[in-house]
């Protein structure tokens, strides 16, 4: 309930985390520690999560190398939220309910949701309200620039965003982004509803109240996520509803979707659902994104991921494409961000995303019957947690909400199933260090020996030129339909040209490197919002890369100019056909006449610069990132071991009379 003074102070991130603080250690003080059933796969996903730290200094494909020294930070950030999670969950699971009843954590989480009411609300009605943190006065300012940390220690009421055409407010607080408000709004819905469905009848007033008022927020915040995970859980309510002849029950929520039929389409609220649908303006951007983080993973490290988000290199139409100040979505958001899943996918690998499905999917098995309340609670969260994955990054605050939904279900059926937590024994923890030490060493000697050389040639391209602006200054209809033809081209066309198979031939006549050889070794990246190509060649030792480098970079440039020149005289020749064409003798076309012949003369004697090589670099030595085959190779013995020891764990023992 002190949520919106620690957002005020900035500290709404971290608080959290402090509170599992005294919880950890009152787990460490106890005897007898007890963890659900199929914990392990969640020890194992967060196995995978820490040895991810092997790999953030690793470059992923299609990726911007900016280095891991920023994201050694946002790692350990994650790492703590899931360790939180984790000691949220076993705490609940392992304080009987005569300490921490259940209604407690109920009205605790439950809050929550009236919390994000109130500051969706604030955020419709006053959009540009921000409060200067003390946390933002105390970071230094070299911390505080990062647009991560800047977004967790700042207090913002809402985003400002051109979702429907015009400016409108998407409300997030007391939470750093809107997608993590929608979240928690249906999470804690369900807990609210739970304390709700315990209250006397004198307080059904001010439930009703608080429905009605969060129906604004959850409306104009243009959340589909949120709508979504409304939706299902409504149809989950009346399925359950008529599943267990709870007649008044069913006919209340009945009730209550009438009502926002009525609503939604009889008032204004109504224009905004419509309008919303009507635009999925960020739908084809997901996908994209999507299909990036996926195909960057699956290419570099399937089985570990990369530890973390990664930037990347340019748009998904251009390699020189970036954000603008007018238009800060043109940029491409970070692979492995737009939703949990793909931040477990980019992250962890595929490994690490079936270790952590799983644990979700059977702690959602084990209460979907929902015979108690709080089976019905967990049932309902999870389900909606998984529901959101696609679509939200829930590290934080969600999940945690999710374990401790997870640990009240387990609670209640601690005499049915769960198991004490064991240390394990020398010989299987020196089984499982064997095994991943001897992956990691099979992996590194595995890696093909052999220094590799580079070196980056930077090629400045002019504009692509608009043939017939001579500067005339004439007009007409002719005039404007002639000088509509333009020669278009952009940095994608001319890196598309730098491949094609006539310039790599010539280049690799003059550094004795076949074609095939140039393309495997090549790479292209471009300064975003720029002309300029950085053409990088490497090669294996002793060949020379930047023989090779300039060798291409001078043989496309050739190229380019035979291919302007090719369509520059194809243009001439049209303008010329136009020419015979019209009437000499005719006064009203003596305008385009001049013009023509005007433009056919400036095609013909200017032959402006198509580009020029800045710069060469230095031959340098590449070294091998052994990172990634490290870390999996480590990783996969790892895992060989723990099924090692469990098969030997569960080995059965034999009889006397059997030895």
């Amino acid at each position: 309930m002190g949520l919106p003074v620690w957002w005020v102070l900035g500290l709404a991130s971290a608080v959290p985390l402090l509170v599992t603080v005294p919880m950890a250690w009152d787990l460490w003080t106890r005897r007898g520690l007890r963890v659900p059933r199929h914990f392990g796969w969640w020890l194992l996903f967060l196995v995978w999560v820490v040895i991810g730290v092997g790999t953030l200094w690793a470059t992923a494909p299609g990726t911007a190398d900016a280095g891991g020294g920023t994201r050694i930070l946002v790692f350990g950030f994650r790492l703590l939220w899931y360790v939180a999670c984790t000691v949220m969950l076993l705490w609940i699971g392992n304080t009987p309910a005569r300490f921490v009843p259940d209604r407690l954590l109920h009205r605790v989480f439950g809050s929550v949701f009236v919390v994000a009411v109130v500051g969706g609300l604030i955020g419709v009605l006053l959009p540009d309200l921000a409060v200067t943190t003390l946390a933002e006065r105390v970071v230094p300012g070299g911390l505080r620039s990062n647009e991560f940390v800047r977004t967790l220690v700042s207090a913002e009421f809402a985003d400002v965003q051109k979702v429907l055409g015009d400016e409108g407010a998407r409300p997030k607080a007391p939470f750093p982004y809107t997608n993590t408000w929608g979240s928690v709004m249906a999470l804690s819905l369900v807990y609210f509803l739970a304390a709700a469905a315990r209250v006397q009848r004198r307080w059904h007033p001010a439930v009703v109240a608080v429905l009605a008022v969060a129906v604004v927020p959850v409306v104009l915040s243009l959340n589909r996520g949120l709508w979504l995970a409304l939706i299902a859980a409504a149809a989950g309510v009346l399925a359950l509803a008529a599943l267990r002849r709870h007649t008044l029950a069913l006919a209340g929520l009945v009730g209550v979707l009438v009502f926002l039929g009525v609503a939604i389409t009889s008032t204004p609220l109504g224009e905004t659902v419509f309008s919303r649908l009507d635009h999925p303006h960020s739908n084809d951007r997901r996908s994209q994104l999507i299909v990036a983080t996926i195909a960057s993973m699956s290419e570099g490290s399937p089985a570990v991921g990369y530890g973390s988000t990664r930037d990347a290199a340019g748009t998904f139409t251009s390699i020189a494409g970036g954000a603008t100040a007018d238009c800060a979505a043109c940029g491409v958001p970070p692979l492995g961000t737009q939703g949990q899943l793909w931040l477990v996918l980019f992250s962890q690998g595929w490994i690490g995303a079936a270790f952590f499905l799983t644990f979700f999917v059977l702690a959602l098995a084990r209460t979907v019957r929902c015979q108690t309340l709080n089976a019905t609670v967990a049932t309902f969260v999870v389900g909606i947690f998984l529901l959101q994955l696609t679509v939200y990054d829930t590290l934080g605050l969600p999940m945690m909400l999710v374990m401790a939904a997870v640990g009240l279900a387990w609670r209640e059926r601690e005499r049915e199933e769960g198991a004490r937590l064991h240390l394990p024994s020398g010989p299987a923890v020196a089984i499982v260090a064997g095994s991943a030490l001897l992956g990691a060493v099979v992996a590194l000697v595995d890696l093909s020996p052999g220094d590799r050389l580079a070196s980056t040639v930077t090629i400045a391209l002019t504009t692509a030129p608009t043939y017939l602006d001579v500067g005339a200054d004439t007009s007409g209809p002719e005039v404007d339909a002639i000088a509509d033809v333009t020669t278009t081209s952009s940095v994608d066309t001319e890196a598309a040209l730098l491949f094609s198979e006539r310039a790599l031939t010539r280049a690799g006549n003059r550094s004795d490197l076949t074609p095939r050889e140039l393309r495997r070794g090549m790479t292209l990246a471009a300064p975003p919002l720029s002309t300029v190509i950085e053409v990088t060649m490497t090669t294996s030792a002793p060949r020379d890369p930047s023989t090779a480098a300039l060798a291409v970079a001078e043989e496309y440039l050739a190229e380019r100019q035979r291919f302007l020149d090719a369509r520059r005289d194809d243009l001439a020749a049209r303008l010329a056909t136009n020419l015979a064409a019209t009437d000499p003798l005719d006064p009203a076309w003596s305008t385009s006449r001049d013009y023509l012949r005007a433009a056919i003369d400036h095609l013909t004697t200017h032959h402006p610069e198509v580009g020029r090589i800045i710069r060469v670099s230095d031959v340098h030595r590449v070294a091998d990132d052994r990172s990634v085959p490290v870390t999996t190779g480590g990783g996969l013995g790892g895992l060989l071991g723990v099924g090692l020891t469990a098969v030997a764990g569960h080995r059965p023992r034999r009889s006397r009379w059997q030895r």
